[in-house]
């Protein structure tokens, strides 16, 4: 929402006063003030009149419903964000649509006139920034209103629809559930008995660069193996997001070793600590590499491999843990990570066809995506046999898996979505990808209000400091919320899958779910979800496809 409250905008001082509506050879001009009038009491005066007799009842109400959403997003967060290479990206695109009265792309008019009217108020909406564009008037072809007009109904209302849908759905699936009172049972979200040593690992191997150069990589493992367990631990793997570290997820791997599971946080050095300030201060403002998306499954690969090695040499390893039957759990590019290792083929044909489509993006995981372009030629099949069930959370999928790419995975998968992520979006990328994975044993968990960095704590070094705005912005409310829900579903999902804890399947129900939910994130949870019900939440046939077109997987020509 706070993207699209770019769209129009200016300021009777020295703000566009007038918009000029081009529809063919015809050129409407309206009043800022008589597109107020409408947005706040829905009347069509005179000058609207020629406009709604066209445009038709119901593409009315949609402008209705655009010209009255308001944008809380902080001056700070709005400067930062809309200087921020990928942001620049979409903004240029949208100034094509939305054009200064001469016909010039509008891009500068529109990133001054959202930062002026976020320094003057800390709610705002498309009226006030029009009050506020650097120019006399705005231009925009009718042709492209529809545009806009789907771009916000795919990030707004069908979203909205969506949300409902799971919603019922979870209501359905709870009450076919057996009755259990679960205040009687352990709580999931509570740590377990276990005590549990830490250790680092430091490992490196050679890597090509995109120009063909070999160089070393060098990383850190941390690890957290319990004690006085009566048999091999299990053994989960949790991969950062871009941008983070082993210690944002410090808080679930403790969690995990307290209930006897070995766990292992690589650090993946080419998205990890050294860019956090470029992405959360610049919103993906980085220079991400984009060898990262096969390097980091090899990290994963290689930190397995050398937990084989050790638990065979290592006196203090030594028949300590069962590398049989790994976990994987993921945020972000981390979930990204986890897909891939857990058999999610890089679809590089997708990659090549998607990408090379000029169009306005309204999901920012997809600039990163495309940065896959430039890897050299990949089958893109980076799975590990050893991964027997996987978690992923808030990733991203759409473009570098797709259906064809997701439907390649074979075991249990949980996909964890946020309603409020503004960097992954979560119809494109977690919900109707989990329409396309064919495992039997599949779960979509729906964290509502939540945002993209919830599941990550940071550095945890102050986990009791109040949350500034842009924490709020990527987080969203009661970050440590999320992240007990994270726990709890965690834990029972793991505890099922590899460690073979069929009296944990209790807690992957929606009615156990509804008894832990509380405000400000309410938490939902699903085993079945199909397009017949989200299209009837929506009452029509949605903006966005639930199956893209079907492109082949790449192989390369040998």
């Amino acid at each position: 929402m706070g993207i699209l409250s770019i769209t129009l905008k200016p300021k009777p001082a020295f703000g566009a006063e007038q918009v000029y509506i081009i529809y063919g050879p015809l050129k409407l001009s309206l009043t800022v003030d008589s597109l107020r009038t409408f947005a706040e009491t829905g009347k069509v005066d005179n000058e609207l009149k020629f406009y709604a007799r066209f445009a038709g009842e119901q593409a009315m109400a949609r402008l209705r419903r655009m010209l009255q959403i308001r944008s809380q997003l902080p001056v700070t967060t709005v400067s930062q964000l809309t200087y921020a290479p990928m942001s620049e990206d979409f903004l240029q695109r949208i100034g094509h649509y939305v054009q200064t009265e001469s016909g010039i792309n509008g891009f500068h008019a529109i990133r001054a006139a959202w930062i002026l009217s976020a320094s003057k108020s800390n709610s705002y909406t498309l009226i006030d920034v029009m009050r506020n564009y650097p120019a006399q008037g705005i231009r925009i072809d009718v042709a492209n209103i529809q545009k806009l007009q789907n771009l916000l109904l795919t990030l707004i209302n069908y979203k909205n629809a969506v949300i409902g849908a799971i919603a019922l759905q979870a209501k359905v699936e709870a009450a076919a559930e057996p009755q259990i009172n679960f205040s009687l049972s352990p709580d999931p979200r509570k740590s377990g008995k276990f005590q549990f040593l830490q250790r680092t690992l430091e490992l490196q191997r050679s890597m090509p660069t995109l120009r063909g150069e070999r160089i070393i990589r060098k990383f850190k493992v941390n690890l957290y193996i319990p004690e006085s367990l009566p048999q091999p631990a299990p053994v989960v793997v949790i991969s950062h997001g871009m941008g983070s570290t082993p210690s944002g997820f410090s808080y679930l791997g403790e969690h995990l070793a307290t209930h006897g599971f070995a766990v292992a946080i690589p650090e993946h050095i080419g998205s990890g600590k050294a860019i956090k300030e470029a992405l959360f201060a610049g919103l993906i403002n980085t220079n991400v590499y984009p060898t990262d998306f096969v390097e980091r499954p090899k990290d994963v690969q290689q930190t397995l491999d050398e937990l084989e090695w050790l638990s065979h040499s290592d006196p203090n390893l030594k028949g300590r843990l069962n590398l049989q039957n790994v976990g994987m759990i993921g945020h972000s590019f981390g979930g990204y990570t986890a897909l891939a290792v857990a058999g999610a083929r890089l679809n590089m044909t997708r990659v090549y066809h998607d990408c090379a489509i000029d169009r306005t993006r309204n999901n920012l995981s997809t600039y990163l995506q495309c940065l896959s372009q430039q890897l050299p030629a990949t089958d893109g099949r980076l799975g590990d046999p050893r991964i027997r069930a996987v978690i992923s959370v808030n990733p991203l999928t759409s473009i570098v898996f797709g259906p064809e790419g997701m439907s390649e995975i074979e075991i249990p998968t949980m996909l964890m979505s946020a309603t409020n992520d503004i960097l992954t979006a979560p119809v494109p990328e977690q919900i109707h990808p989990f329409l396309w994975l064919k495992t039997p044993e599949k779960y979509l968990a729906l964290m509502i209000e939540a945002g993209h960095t919830a599941a990550d704590q940071g550095d945890g070094s102050n986990p009791n400091l109040p949350q500034t705005s842009r924490d709020i912005l990527f987080a969203g409310p009661a970050p440590n919320l999320t992240r007990e829900y994270i726990q709890a579903l965690s834990l029972a999902f793991m505890q099922i899958y590899i460690g073979n804890r069929l009296e944990y399947q209790k807690y992957l129900r929606a009615s156990y779910v509804n008894s832990i939910t509380q405000e400000p994130i309410q938490l939902k949870l699903v085993r079945s979800l199909t397009p017949t019900q989200l299209q009837q939440a929506y009452g029509d046939s949605p903006p966005l496809e639930f199956f893209p077109a079907p492109v082949e997987v790449f192989v390369p020509k040998m």
